[in-house]
């Protein structure tokens, strides 16, 4: 399938999807084919595999904020342990709300387990 046509089908917008694939952080498998060809190696139907597991993320916006980021770890852990949920990576960063860019929050989304 068409890189452009898997983004559009996810919901994703197409110049989202190869910025993922150039960065490496496509959730699926992906080969260049041609100078303006990616295909993605997945069916268009299947559903991505579960494990079963939750990724957990928190952020603060400045340095003077880290005893906050710990607190919200911790409730965060506290509130999956509670549902009964298995928590398979944790991720946390001190970063700006204005730019977006959240490389740890993109690293995790990325993450399939």
């Amino acid at each position: 399938m068409n890189l452009t046509e898997w983004a559009r089908a996810q919901g994703i917008a197409p110049r989202t999807a190869y910025r993922w694939f150039r960065e490496g952080t496509l959730p699926v498998p992906a080969e260049r084919v041609g100078p303006r060809t990616i295909l993605v190696n997945i069916d268009a139907n299947a559903s991505p595999p579960t494990t079963g597991g939750v990724g957990l993320y928190a952020r603060v916006s400045s340095h003077d904020q880290k005893s906050d980021l710990d607190r919200q770890t911790a409730r965060l852990s506290t509130w999956a342990a509670k549902a009964g949920h298995k928590v398979v990576r944790i991720e946390s960063e001190i970063a700006s709300g204005v730019n977006g860019g959240r490389p740890k929050a993109k690293r995790l989304l990325a993450d399939p387990a």
